[in-house]
């Protein structure tokens, strides 16, 4: 996997992980500030009595995304700290080993979809991307808390030539929250929602996956 995977939209959480001078291995959430081709510049939360880590320090880098986890190994070349934050600066990732952790791996394909809830609440759009288990959207709209914890509705427009298993092309079933994140960057006032499908039966599943291979 290129060194890209860094700049995903798809990416939900990033792990620096290391063992510092006192030997205690350290597992810290960062972000990517900034890369090129030689260094990237990773910034975590500075915590009391943060010892740094020594230069050309051995580490693993964890991304997690919504597929998966992709891991690489680098070094910490330097470290800075500041009154909230280290700057890590680290190698440029060569390699990238990947664990699927889902049944199915998303595809970027936008179809129409509505969602929603019992109370009249209704979200429509394009889907950003589409798996067996769910999808992802781009939205200007706000999820409250509450609708998050709450199940929906979900349909989602199939296209009429391909698929044949479902009436006028649609695909129904009860979705459930999982994740929201930010892009400030690419898609600047939206959020990136996943949902999962709860009530998908077998049948269903199975035309959803020939949809994909065929993408």
């Amino acid at each position: 996997m290129q060194q890209n995977i860094l700049r995903s939209s798809n990416i939900t959480k990033i792990y620096l992980i290391y063992v510092n001078p006192q030997n205690a291995r350290k597992r810290e959430m960062v972000t990517l500030r900034f890369m090129d081709n030689k260094e990237c510049y990773f910034v975590g939360k500075y915590i009391p009595n943060f010892i740094k880590p020594k230069k050309k320090t051995p580490a693993e880098i964890q991304v997690f995304t919504v597929d998966g986890v992709y891991k690489t190994n680098i070094n910490i070349i330097d470290s800075n700290v500041s009154l909230d934050e280290v700057l890590y600066i680290v190698s440029i990732p060569q390699k990238w080993d990947f664990i699927q952790l889902r049944k199915s791996t998303r595809k970027e394909v936008a179809l129409p979809f509505s969602i929603k809830f019992n109370d009249g609440f209704e979200i429509n759009g394009n889907t950003y991307d589409l798996a067996t288990g769910g999808i992802s959207f781009w939205s200007k709209e706000r999820l409250s808390s509450i609708y998050q914890k709450l199940s929906c509705i979900l349909t989602l427009k199939l296209p009429n030539d391909t698929i044949i298993n479902f009436a006028e092309g649609q695909l129904t079933t009860e979705a459930k929250f999982v994740r929201e994140k930010e892009d400030f960057d690419n898609h600047p006032g939206e959020k990136l929602y996943v949902f999962r499908f709860v009530t998908l039966s077998l049948d269903d599943e199975v035309v959803l996956k020939n949809f994909l291979i065929k993408l």
